[in-house]
């Protein structure tokens, strides 16, 4: 019985091990044109996370309602636990936004479609010339990461 409670023991907390360390579910809408969205969701796939598709000509409630500025606005939005991810925002910030859940921010953004930004860049090119920007539903917005 011992070795039989033990097995039991061990696998629960394989379970809760492995939830503990899953990533988030992403949400991304698009346009159905879109490439470059598509080069975003495969980095992040190939970090780990699961991405689900949303092609759709028209998200703007989504963004309106996390409080996103106009100015930070580009060409797809992510929705990963609960934050709103607007472009091409490298998977180490989305990581660190997740590890840290900071109150009163609603989610991160790369405006417009910088060059050398992830879904961008060739294969291998350094991530440069572009800031992620922190803003909330009140309207501050701050400077997350310098490339």
């Amino acid at each position: 019985m011992k070795v039989f409670n033990k097995i039991i023991a061990t696998s629960i907390l394989t379970l809760v091990s492995a939830s503990v360390f899953a990533q988030p579910i992403i949400d991304l809408y698009k346009s159905p044109a879109c490439g470059c969205c598509v080069k975003w969701g495969e980095l992040m796939e190939a970090e780990g996370y699961t991405v689900n598709y949303h092609h759709t000509e028209d998200w703007s409630s989504l963004k309106k309602d996390a409080g996103l500025p106009m100015q930070l606005q580009s060409c797809h939005t992510a929705v990963i636990d609960g934050y709103l991810i607007e472009g091409h925002v490298p998977e180490q910030d989305v990581a660190r936004l997740i590890l840290e859940k900071p109150e009163n921010v609603s989610g991160l953004a790369v405006s417009g479609m910088p060059r050398y930004s992830p879904g961008m860049a060739e294969k291998g090119q350094q991530y440069k010339d572009f800031n992620v920007i922190q803003f909330s539903q009140q309207g501050t917005m701050t400077v997350y990461q310098q490339y």
